[in-house]
Formats: C-alpha cells, sequence, structure tokens
C-alpha cells in the first residue's frame, strides 16, 4: 500500500483517547479558567482547576454546572466523555445526606470498580 503524506492525515492520540493535554504555556482569563493548547491534535482547550482538558470550542458542562441553581450528582463516563445520570438533590439536605445519595450512586452505577471509568461529583446550586 502507497501513503501520500500530502492527503493522508494521522489521527491524534487525544482523538481516540478523548483526552488532551495541554502544552506548557497556559493562561487565565478574569473568571479564573485554564487555557491552552493541545500537545497532540494543537486545538484550543480549557479547563476549570487544570484536573481535566476540553476543548475550547465546545460546550463546556462544568461552567454550566457552577451557574446552575440546582444542584444534583452527576455520573460521568470518563473514557467517552458523556454524562451517564444526573440526580437532582432536594435544597434542604445537609451535607451528610448529600454525601449519603453520592454514597448509593456509586454503588449503584459500580463506581467504585477498578477502571470502571465512571466519575461521580455534586455539581451546581450554592455551597452549605
Amino acid at each position: 500500500m502507497l501513503i501520500r503524506p500530502d492527503i493522508s492525515y494521522t489521527m491524534t492520540q487525544c482523538w481516540y483517547t478523548r483526552s488532551h493535554i495541554p502544552v506548557a504555556t497556559r493562561h487565565r482569563d478574569e473568571q479564573g479558567t485554564l487555557f491552552s493548547k493541545c500537545r497532540h491534535c494543537g486545538r484550543p482547550i480549557r479547563s476549570h482547576g487544570g484536573k481535566s482538558w476540553t476543548l475550547a470550542d465546545g460546550i463546556d458542562l462544568d461552567e454550566l454546572a457552577s451557574q446552575s441553581h440546582i444542584r444534583y450528582i452527576c455520573v460521568t463516563n470518563t473514557f467517552e466523555g458523556e454524562v451517564i445520570a444526573r440526580y437532582v438533590l432536594e435544597s434542604d439536605l445537609d451535607d451528610e445526606a448529600i454525601k449519603a445519595r453520592c454514597e448509593a450512586v456509586i454503588d449503584k452505577h459500580g463506581a467504585r470498580e477498578p477502571l470502571s471509568g465512571l466519575d461521580v461529583r455534586v455539581l451546581g446550586g450554592t455551597k452549605h
């Protein structure tokens, strides 16, 4: 098979893993969001806190959740970048009740299993 470099394209690591890695140079905007470029695909990426990076031109679920007045437990598949489930929390729940609900959701979805790829977090609303 003949490969012609001028017309063939190589898929980058982040295309397969959906995990973007920033280059060394980063900058913050006035809201504290980090911006950089992916070292694999060269596309603009952003992060809230520097833990995970998403494409800067897409919808940022963390940003939307931080602006929400409703608190909920979010189950995310980190391998696929998909939200699996959301459970709305009543506004009058205390920290212990929220922690108990999170434990129940973790058990329900098997998020404790090694290599499950599931992330369970409380998002949105105001913190007690």
